[in-house]
């Protein structure tokens, strides 16, 4: 939550920022092709506007709150980012199929957003969430909402499909990483550990 809040704030003070950070950060799959790779990583990390920066600091908190319990904030930070990264992934092989303009830019962290809805969908099926601050749902049943919805738009190439293939990979990501990652991070966490002595 503080690297997105900081990116997006630091351009207010700092004149031309915006624009540099924009310019080099924003997902674009031709860039990408040609070596940029940072930026499967970086927009994730950007937003367009201050609602959308404010819709998906909400989110986080709210989404994040029950795995923090669970989770070290090293743990935390690697599973967040990876469900950007599969949404940012997506976007890019649509570009290079010519589903979405390979010029095209995107950013925000709507696909690591998705993920943690994935995740706590499947370890708290039953807890409740309130659409638009006002409609009880389970959120089991808000992500098969959202998740047909990000599908029905991508395959008829509706309003914001290419972020809503964003979308929809981070939440297949994260059902997956709450059904086999964690087995999966117990193999291999030695892996991020330093070596003693």
């Amino acid at each position: 939550m503080v690297i997105n809040v900081a990116l997006h704030v630091l351009p207010i003070f700092i004149r031309g920022l915006d624009r540099i950070i924009f310019n080099h950060g924003a997902l674009q799959p031709q860039a990408v092709f040609q070596g940029q790779i940072w930026r499967l990583i970086t927009a994730q990390y950007l937003h367009a506007s201050h609602m959308h920066l404010l819709l998906n600091m909400l989110a986080l908190h709210f989404l994040g709150r029950p795995l923090a319990r669970l989770w070290t904030t090293r743990k935390f930070f690697w599973i967040y980012t990876a469900c950007g990264l599969c949404g940012n992934l997506f976007y890019v092989v649509l570009g290079w199929r010519g589903v979405i303009h390979p010029a095209g830019t995107a950013v925000g962290a709507s696909g690591c957003i998705y993920g943690l809805l994935g995740i706590v969908a499947v370890l708290f099926p039953h807890a409740v969430v309130y659409i638009y601050l006002l409609f009880p749902i389970r959120i089991r049943t808000a992500a098969m909402i959202f998740g047909g919805i990000a599908f029905l738009r991508v395959v008829e190439r509706g309003q914001n499909y290419g972020g809503e293939a964003c979308h929809l990979a981070g939440l297949v990501f994260g059902v997956w990483w709450a059904m086999k990652g964690e087995r999966w991070w117990a193999e291999t966490d030695w892996r991020f550990k330093p070596r003693r002595g």
